[in-house]
This record gives structure tokens, sequence and C-alpha cells, in this order.
């Protein structure tokens, strides 16, 4: 018997999907507790089922990429790679030109999508000023950047 092949639509978190959003970063052990109306949070659904999120900060040149998470069972299907193209071009259309992103494990994951490390003293103010930056995540975070 053939799989069933499902779309996925990438579409901002509503208010029927943020629980599910929510649910799926705290499995994924990432911050929920500063994820404001500030924060563009997107998810990936399958038929009507949360299989991803990913959210963006941003100012007029600079965003902070953000709570990227892909259910346990959908791992390894691209899912993370479509959501990092789809914020890369989101942000790209607001004028966005350069991307960040803080990880603790992601850090191959992001290189192979064009992401470089850089040194925390080199990051704009503007995301200094992210709760992610300044306190969520931890100090040894690993920073990376992409110009767009």
């Amino acid at each position: 018997m053939p799989l069933k092949k499902f779309r996925m639509n990438i579409t901002p978190a509503s208010p029927n999907s943020f629980s599910s959003a929510i649910a799926l970063l705290k499995q994924n052990a990432l911050p929920t507790e500063d994820i404001t109306a500030g924060t563009r949070l997107f998810v990936a659904e399958e038929e009507d089922l949360v299989v991803g999120t990913i959210a963006v900060e941003y100012d007029y040149k600079h965003a902070l990429l953000r709570s990227l998470s892909v259910s346990e069972e959908k791992r390894k299907s691209g899912i993370g790679a479509t959501l990092v193209g789809f914020i890369e071009n989101y942000v790209k259309q607001q004028g966005v030109e350069a991307i960040y992103i803080l990880t603790t494990t992601a850090e191959s994951f992001f290189s192979r999508r064009g992401y470089h490390v850089i040194r925390r003293e080199d990051v704009p103010s503007f995301l200094q000023r992210t709760s992610e930056f300044s306190s969520v995540c931890p100090s040894s975070s690993i920073i990376m950047s992409k110009q767009l």
C-alpha cells in the first residue's frame, strides 16, 4: 500500500494552533516564556496538526530566527529546512538584510544553509536588546548569521 503524502501549510499561529505550537516548543526544550505580540510565530501544519514551528523578531535590517522545532515523528523529512527557507524569504520581503540565530544544538544544520558563526560582541544592537539574546538563551549559545 502506498504511503499517503500530506500537504504542509505554513501560516501564522492562530488562536487554534497557538497552544499546539507552544506544546511542540516545550517538547523540544525551547523557550516559550518570551514569545510576545512582537514575535511572529508561524506553524507548519499537516491535516490541521502542528508538525513544526518557527518564529522571528526583526527590525528594519536585522532578524532573529527563533523557535524552530519539528515534531519528533517528522524529523529528517525536510520540514525544518522548509521552515528556515520560508522565514528567510519572509524577512527578506520586509527589507531585512541579515538574519541571526542563537543555538546550542543546531550549528551544523544552519552551517549547511549558509549561516556562519560570529562573535557575541559583533551582533547588532537590535539583537542585543532581545530577551532571547540577553536572558533566555545561555551565554554559551553559538551565534550565527547569514546575509540575505
